[in-house]
């Protein structure tokens, strides 16, 4: 009695505990976590962050970009670009690629891109 009781209460803790993190999801994860401070410093202007494979895209409220100073609209293009490659050489060390930033308005459309050789 008292092991089928275990047997129970071992399937019941099993099918609560969550599900193992790919190494993808962990990967994405740390990616968003590291950028961020970028967002947390251009916050009226940078809405969210999705980093897959080699592309970072930066959400943009189009009207809070326009109204940038062009020197600190060109300082967080260019931050952006350098955190993203420091950051994917450190997560991929030795491989190559072509990373690219690009700059989206609410709607998905591309304001901006850039790209950069590692």
């Amino acid at each position: 009695m008292k092991t089928s009781r275990l047997l129970l209460a071992a399937a019941l803790l099993a099918g609560c505990s969550p599900a193992p993190q790919s190494a993808g999801d962990a990967l994405a994860a740390r990616e968003n976590q590291a950028l961020a401070p970028l967002k947390a410093q251009y916050k009226p202007v940078i809405a969210g962050i999705d980093a897959k494979g080699t592309t970072l895209d930066l959400f943009v409220d189009a009207d809070q970009l326009n109204s940038m100073d062009e020197s600190v609209e060109d300082q967080m293009k260019a931050q952006a670009l350098q955190r993203w490659r420091a950051l994917w050489k450190a997560d991929h060390p030795g491989k190559r690629a072509t990373l690219r930033v690009r700059l989206r308005n609410y709607f998905g459309e591309e304001i901006f891109s850039e790209s950069a050789k590692v």
